[in-house]
């Protein structure tokens, strides 16, 4: 059975959170049997960006009053998957642009309560999104290709609103509401099968050619971005060393990025570890796709020269032997919710289930329940466990300690300290002066409202931010 589903959310970033939601299960010819919608409020600690908000088109007000706490969209999003897994034993979830966003947002709402986003491997994921660039690909005579411009760049679009609109399933523009995207998406998935004749259950997003086997150069099909503002390729090719190849992974030697270092340091010594990590890419099935070709012998000639070189590396060498040194060596200390499978399933997701019962029960309790989780404290799961405690603590305590509160705050809106890219991220201040802007200039008559609605949030929450930082 194939579950469709779709979020909104407050940020582009894994410490946001779920807004608005829907799943749509249907049978295996895409006919609806079941669904579950829904909003939610936002937490205390979260504060919408604007962009998100101007997306997804809802009022925060309205949203504060109407949704439901997070805590209760997780047990109804549980109960939801638990029953139809108990019901059909295996449900595949299917999303557009899903494997790198909404995927990890559905973890991350499940993880903060004690919920087990995995359901013992009986919940798959395909993207619907790889698929559609595979067809695209491999059809471009025939493909609803939609140019597009941004920044003076010019590039094949692969947005939803974009290929419906090409496919004249969509006649407006998109809504952006959770469960009419899941509907559009259904519809486009059944198009594209009909037109192309290509099942979506049967796409495999790791395909290589055949005898494929490490130390060989093998070739992709790959979106075109050019730099220079003129009209891109309907796809280009890029080429890679194989270093590892497992059933449903890969790790590959993106073999252009490392002949351009190789150019600019002048010397393989020069070559530092990290920008040699760098040119490493790794493809998981249940994240990524890579569809591989052969390449002929013309194409690899201007690779010959640095495949020795690779071959005599210690490094790309001990990576080859072992891949789990690759994993180590780019292990990032990123927050836990960057990275929420690094919590460890084996009791720590129950014991942060059963810490969350109990402070429902008795919310003064949490300096006891804290105080006994530091006492045994003894690993670095140890201290995720410790750092989701306190952030359910933060969400679901009416009155919660405010030391706590600017312990979470601080990093997250002043100094962007939590966030993995900083670079790419704003402090509360900038989000108010972007908001401030966008107000001057704004002459939608609804985006207007919705924008009102989100400086009063704002208000709200910068006295918050005032009174515990």
């Amino acid at each position: 059975m194939f579950l469709f589903y779709d979020f909104e959310t407050s940020s582009r970033e894994f410490l946001g959170q779920i807004i608005s939601y829907a799943f749509v299960l249907t049978d295996t010819n895409y006919e609806p049997l079941d669904s579950l919608t829904g909003k939610i409020k936002l937490n205390r600690t979260q504060c919408p960006e604007v962009k998100a908000i101007l997306t997804n088109k809802i009022n925060v007000l309205d949203l504060q009053k109407t949704g439901i706490p997070e805590y209760e969209a997780a047990q109804n999003i549980f109960n939801f998957f638990s029953n139809l897994i108990q019901t059909y034993n295996q449900i595949t979830l299917i999303g557009f642009n899903s494997n790198n966003f909404d995927l990890s947002f559905l973890r991350n709402i499940l993880v903060r309560y004690g919920f087990n986003p995995y359901f013992n491997g009986k919940l798959k994921n395909i993207d619907i999104l790889h698929w559609i660039q595979n067809i695209a690909f491999y059809n471009k005579d025939n493909f609803p290709w939609v140019l597009t411009e941004n920044n003076n760049k010019k590039y094949y679009s692969f947005r939803l609103e974009d290929i419906t609109q090409a496919s004249g399933l969509l006649t407006n523009e998109q809504s952006h509401d959770a469960f009419e995207d899941v509907i559009l998406t259904i519809k486009l998935v059944t198009y594209l099968e009909q037109k192309f004749n290509q099942r979506l259950v049967e796409f495999k997003p790791i395909l290589l050619p055949e005898n494929t086997h490490s130390n060989t150069i093998i070739k992709q099909r790959y979106r075109d971005f050019p730099e220079d503002g003129s009209n891109p390729e309907k796809y280009i090719y890029r080429y890679f060393y194989t270093l590892v190849l497992q059933p449903k992974s890969l790790l590959m030697i993106n073999l252009k990025y490392l002949t351009e270092l190789l150019s600019t340091k002048k010397t393989w010594e020069s070559i530092t570890k990290e920008e040699k990590l760098s040119c490493i890419q790794y493809i998981n099935s249940n994240k990524h796709f890579f569809v591989g070709e052969s390449c002929i012998e013309t194409e690899t000639e201007s690779f010959q020269a640095i495949i020795p070189l690779i071959e005599k590396d210690s490094l790309f060498q001990s990576i080859q032997q072992s891949s789990k040194e690759y994993f180590q060596l780019i292990k990032k200390e990123w927050d836990i919710e960057y990275q929420i499978h690094e919590i460890g399933f084996d009791h720590h997701i129950d014991t942060l289930n059963k810490l969350k019962h109990d402070l429902f029960k008795n919310p003064e309790n949490y300096p006891n329940l804290l105080q006994e989780l530091l006492s045994k404290r003894t690993s670095k799961q140890d201290n995720y466990l410790i750092q989701l405690f306190n952030r359910l603590y933060l969400n679901i305590s009416a009155n919660p300690d405010p030391t706590l509160l600017s312990r979470y705050l601080k990093p997250r809106y002043i100094t962007k300290e939590m966030y993995r890219n900083q670079e790419e991220t704003t402090t509360f201040d900038e989000q108010q002066h972007e908001l401030e802007e966008t107000l001057k200039t704004c002459t939608n008559k609804n985006d207007i409202i919705l924008l009102n609605a989100l400086k009063e949030y704002y208000n709200l929450f910068s006295n918050q931010l005032t009174t515990t930082v």
